[in-house]
């Protein structure tokens, strides 16, 4: 079978587009009431977020089988609307080692929450296995402010605030805090 372009009808393309709203409304859990609209924007930030990343590992890997069963990078660049080489650098895996990794994980409420760090692929923040964080920079000095902080949403709608702390010049020490209270890593 060959797909002739991958760009989808206009009416594909609104059905679509209103299925995935549709989805991401429902998963926020917003509230009907007239002093909730920071709280539901939030809501909805969170669920759009988890829906990009869910749609980018679909993508990822729907590419990775295709390629397998044989199908060029100018035939899925064509279809994602992007050129070959921007298809091949976007999802060809890196191959990269991490440059001594180390991880910091907790549990609040059930949910995990990791942090891993590298030297050459900066810190990555994982809520329950999901990537929601990430800064790729080198040195941490300033152990008051966060180096990553996200508002994540739970599945009840309600939310929790995740931050992490990190001092890092040769070493790195890190901290995981929900909410105002520390549930991983070192003290400082």
């Amino acid at each position: 079978m060959t797909i002739q372009s991958g760009l989808l009808l206009p009416e594909q393309r609104a059905s679509l587009q209103h299925a995935i709203e549709a989805a991401v409304v429902a998963h926020a859990s917003l509230v009907d009431a007239p002093d909730a609209e920071a709280d539901n924007a939030l809501r909805l930030a969170a669920a759009s977020s988890a829906g990009v990343q869910i749609c980018e590992g679909l993508q990822k890997e729907a590419v990775g089988k295709a390629r397998q069963a044989g199908r060029s990078w100018a035939e899925l660049g064509a279809l994602m609307g992007i050129t070959r080489q921007a298809a091949q650098q976007r999802f060809t895996p890196s191959g990269k080692k991490e440059w001594f990794p180390k991880e910091w994980i907790g549990t609040w409420d059930g949910i995990e929450i990791k942090a891993r760090n590298s030297w050459n692929d900066g810190l990555k923040l994982y809520v329950d296995g999901l990537q929601v964080a990430e800064n790729g920079g080198m040195f941490a000095l300033d152990k008051t402010r966060p180096f990553v902080a996200v508002t994540v949403a739970r599945a009840d709608g309600k939310t929790f605030l995740v931050e992490v702390f990190a001092y890092a010049l040769f070493s790195v020490s890190i901290k995981i805090v929900v909410d105002g209270k520390q549930i991983a890593g070192d003290v400082f």
